[in-house]
């Protein structure tokens, strides 16, 4: 019959689905001569790992993933011990014949809970059995392989800033676990230099932390400031001609520390890519729904004793807040414009017509002034508990600034706890679609997080460069 594929072409079509990077379901094989649920054959996920390996070298924005040391786990729950200290701190000295004091060293067991990811992806039956344009033939290659970038680069991005508390399902980043061993710093929206690092660099080393950071994890931006710096500031001519080629700025930078060079890392999914408000009538919920929240109440700003908020903040506001569930993003509310004095905080009620559906809401706040809220900037993640949710706003998180991770990647300090890596899961077809799994499994633990640090609210200065970029003795240019 005209239009139908002959058998060769259906067995080369099986044939292609049963290799490469495409799962596949083995063939039915009835026992005892009765085709029945139990007997049928299961589907088969395939291990990914090739194309793991692949899409973290060709994705170059992904920098903590490929450096985390992955250490298997055996468990859902993986324990390990803290040594506090190595005993007390009293004299060692003993007189002549004497007995020395007992001493103890102080243990701490840590458990770290493995967290599942996972990105589901379809691909019809149409769509697999065609030619596409594109670097791969294969729409379910094509698929396997947006859907591995889509997922390890949100894995990235948890990496730095998950936290269960706002997302029972995620687990802690990496800033959440250093942050609760109480080592961070708050710039308020200054621009780190390269001397403000050495001296992080020199107080984690020092007694009573002995911390030997191997790099210093920065945004493009900060990176970019740092680099500014030092062609800025050197005493040398930091244009470098080689063969004919210019170069301004160092190719590699590095800050000395007390044990030797600490490199640092540009590292773009430590700058949220979800940083900026979404339009307001836009959203990402591309399976069920999500109900769009409301603002219920909102109050006047404050005073109170937390608030964060100076007198250049002096101004009027607008918060934009989308909800975030398992089905996605919903579209964003905004609330009215609130003016802020020094010393103020502000606070406003959402609420939500099925909060059940809801993990957590992201809060975004505008610029000083601004008629809109288009282009705010992310300030809190807030979690949803009940059909009404509290915002609060003291100013803790500048909008626009970002941290900066003093890190040690030796497994002794920080790892990648894995239990199952990346592979694809072909899921039962209830139609003319091929749906499939990307699955991972597993956390990050900070064993050490003490010495290690964490910068918040880190800024850059205005893209023109330095505040008195004509001042000589600034520039060192002795004219």
């Amino acid at each position: 019959m005209q239009g139908l594929p002959s058998s060769a072409d259906m067995s080369a079509l099986m044939g292609s689905l049963q290799k490469g990077t495409v799962g596949y379901q083995t063939p039915l094989v009835p026992a005892g001569d009765s085709q029945t649920a139990a007997n049928l054959s299961p589907l088969i996920p395939q291990q990914l790992a090739q194309t793991l390996s692949i899409a973290t070298s060709s994705m170059q924005d992904l920098k903590l993933w490929p450096m985390l040391a992955k250490v298997q786990a055996q468990n859902t729950v993986v324990e390990y011990n803290r040594v506090l200290n190595h005993g007390g701190q009293h004299s060692p000295f003993i007189k002549e014949g004497g007995n020395a004091a007992l001493n103890r060293s102080t243990y701490e067991k840590v458990a770290t809970k493995i967290r599942y990811m996972a990105e589901r992806r379809e691909v019809t039956d149409q769509a697999s059995m065609v030619s596409i344009v594109g670097p791969s033939a294969d729409a379910i290659a094509e698929e396997t392989r947006r859907g591995t970038e889509s997922l390890l680069q949100r894995l990235e991005l948890n990496l730095f800033h998950a936290d269960e508390t706002k997302d029972s399902n995620a687990f802690n980043g990496i800033i959440k676990q250093i942050s609760d061993g109480g080592n961070v710093a708050d710039l308020r929206g200054k621009a780190p230099s390269a001397v403000y690092l050495s001296e992080i660099l020199g107080a984690l080393y020092s007694a009573p932390l002995y911390g030997m950071v191997s790099h210093i994890m920065v945004t493009p931006r900060v990176l970019s400031e740092l680099i500014k710096q030092t062609v800025h500031h050197g005493r040398h001519d930091q244009i470098q001609v080689n063969n004919g080629s210019v170069t301004f700025g160092a190719a590699s930078l590095s800050i000395t520390g007390p044990y030797g060079p600490v490199q640092v890392v540009s590292a773009p999914f430590l700058e949220r890519h979800d940083r900026i408000a979404p339009n307001l009538d836009s959203g990402s919920v591309f399976d069920g729904s999500l109900a769009a929240p409301s603002v219920q109440v909102q109050t006047a700003a404050n005073a109170n004793n937390a608030s964060k908020f100076v007198a250049a903040d002096n101004g009027d506001y607008i918060y934009r807040v989308v909800a975030v569930g398992d089905n996605g993003v919903s579209v964003p509310v905004d609330t009215a414009a609130v003016t802020v004095a020094a010393g103020e905080q502000v606070t406003f009620t959402i609420r939500h017509a099925a909060h059940a559906g809801v993990k957590y809401l992201r809060v975004y706040r505008s610029a000083k002034n601004a008629t809109t809220a288009d282009g705010a900037l992310l300030i809190e993640e807030v979690k949803v508990t009940a059909q009404d949710t509290v915002v609060t706003d003291n100013n803790a998180n500048i909008p626009g600034a970002s941290e900066i991770l003093f890190l040690n990647f030796s497994p002794d300090y920080m790892c990648y706890y894995q239990m199952l890596s990346l592979v694809r899961r072909p899921l039962a077809q209830i139609s003319t679609t091929f749906p499939f799994l990307l699955m991972m499994f597993g956390a990050p633990a900070v064993k050490l997080p003490t010495k290690m640090f964490v910068v918040k609210n880190a800024g850059v200065n205005a893209s023109s460069g330095l505040s008195a970029i004509t001042d000589p003795q600034l520039l060192g240019l002795h004219i």
